[in-house]
């Protein structure tokens, strides 16, 4: 039967939904709802229905199938919800799940909720499934168990509509990656595809995250967990190149990320300024966090091969310059006739913030272009390393630690105390033990110091192109002159005094 003005009654489904939006929002401009629905030969009022619920499509097209045609609700919201969150997060972790398995979380969630009408059945699974577009599939690695048509729908539809109200500069993107801060190539096949969940390798082992907006312009500090509380080395160190703290398996947490992000939220209250900051569904990630200042999105689950920027390559380029420091370090030492001193936490802080330092602009817009989230042709990251051969002698080298955990599962309990109560955390629980680690090296008094600046400066200037280099001993001759003098200001107080 044909609806009123002749106009039949079509099926959509959540990717036409998402069409329409996008068509509506480029016409609106100078055209009424009438004349654009005509245009789409929909009814007037179908369209009104689809712009009414524009958030439930994005949102439905975010966390199931796009083909569906129907956003439907089942009986049990909350319990719903909270199995969708373990689930997704356990596909994130490319954890094996089955219906039986969904079947008895599903109960394990009504008994904490105290839902005691929940049967469970068969049927109830099944329409579950259907609601969210879930298939069980083999698991085969993250990016080629992504389902094609959802990310194209992800990419041409909704991430433009998010994206639209911030410039560029706004942009952000944030992630974890695990990092074998003390691993010399010699030893990289012991480590080589080691998840390290736990255990021993957690002290070889630091997670670091990494967030930078689109333009490159803005590379945020860059925070490194560890497992030591006080790390021997940070002794006498008041000043860091990055952010620490510390877990007792070197893990990301959700009382971590809440503190990062609320104390960059703060931060950009006082600059007056909103950003949009896409994260992936990682565990440790809670998603009801109360932000002013930051509008956080999270990406589709077990998409993030494909559709996280830093996931592009900004992180391989990181780690490769890493291992090129290391690398030199290593030839260095075999070189010197001096006992070689172990890298240390510090060490590695130095080293990874000054690769993080040394990511130029155009590789990090090249990766946020190759995500969709700019506009324009992609090309290749650049081969950052491919001035310095010697990396080459060591295959895989670089990517050795790109499969590590950087967090744990979150516990059903866990998920259902964020979803009933906001988190919020003013202090990070911080319960890890010293490591065992060689002696502090001592620090250099200042006038030693100065002299090996003098002797730096002489030895620098017998190369060409040393102008950068020289001026940056010269600052570093200047600040070292000030405390000097500061010091011995000090002491003449100290003598009088006495």
């Amino acid at each position: 039967m044909a609806d009123r003005g002749g106009i039949k009654r079509k099926a959509l489904s959540v990717t036409d939904k998402l069409n329409i939006l996008k068509m509506y929002d480029e016409k609106s401009v100078n055209k009424n709802q009438k004349e654009i629905a005509k245009e789409m030969d929909l009814p007037v009022s179908t369209l009104r229905t689809i712009l009414a619920n524009k958030s439930k499509i994005e949102s439905s097209a975010m966390t199931g199938s796009c083909k569906r045609q129907k956003i439907k609700h089942g009986k049990f919201d909350e319990l719903e919800h909270i199995l969708l969150e373990w689930f997704n997060q356990a596909r994130t972790l490319n954890l094996p799940v089955n219906g039986n398995i969904v079947t008895e979380k599903a109960h394990e969630i009504a008994k904490r909720l105290n839902i005691d009408e929940f049967s469970g059945s068969g049927g109830w699974i099944d329409r579950f499934k259907k609601r969210h577009g879930i298939v069980y599939r083999q698991i085969c690695g993250e990016a080629e168990s992504v389902n094609d048509a959802d990310i194209a729908a992800w990419s041409e539809n909704i991430l433009p509509n998010i994206l639209k109200e911030y410039s560029s500069n706004d942009i952000f993107n944030a992630d974890e990656f695990g990092l074998f801060f003390k691993l010399m190539p010699d030893k990289s096949l012991v480590f080589k595809r080691e998840k390290c969940h736990g255990g021993k390798l957690s002290k070889e082992r630091l997670s670091v995250l990494a967030c930078t907006n689109a333009t490159g312009s803005q590379k945020l500090r860059l925070l490194v967990i560890g497992k030591s509380k006080a790390p021997r080395c940070f002794k006498n160190v008041r000043t860091f190149p990055c952010d620490y703290v510390s877990q007792n398996r070197a893990w990301m947490t959700g009382d971590i990320f809440i503190n990062w992000i609320k104390q960059l939220d703060l931060s950009f209250k006082k600059q007056n300024r909103n950003i949009l900051l896409f994260v992936d569904n990682c565990p440790a990630h809670p998603t009801n966090i109360p932000l002013e200042n930051i509008k956080l999105v999270f990406l589709p689950p077990n998409a993030t091969a494909k559709l996280q920027p830093l996931d592009q390559g900004i992180i391989k380029v990181l780690k490769q310059k890493y291992r090129k420091k290391l690398v030199l370090r290593y030839l260095k030492e075999m070189e010197s006739k001096n006992s070689a001193k172990k890298l240390d936490v510090l060490d590695a802080l130095h080293y990874v913030s000054a690769a993080w330092d040394e990511i130029t602009a155009d590789v990090i817009k090249n990766c946020f272009r190759k995500a969709k989230f700019v506009e324009g042709d992609y090309s290749a990251v650049e081969k950052s390393c491919e001035d310095f051969q010697e990396l080459e002698e060591f295959p895989g080298y670089a990517e050795i630690d790109e499969d590590v955990a950087t967090s744990n599962i979150r516990s059903i309990d866990q998920i259902i105390t964020d979803k009933i109560a906001p988190a919020d955390v003013t202090s990070i629980d911080e319960e890890s033990e010293d490591e065992e680690e060689d002696d502090t090296t001592p620090i250099l008094p200042v006038v030693n110091a100065l002299d090996y600046v003098n002797e730096l400066r002489r030895l620098v200037a017998s190369f060409d192109d040393a102008d950068e280099s020289l001026n940056h001993l010269n600052k570093i001759e200047n600040f070292l002159y000030s405390k000097n003098i500061k010091n011995m200001k000090q002491r003449k107080i100290d003598d009088f005094l006495k």
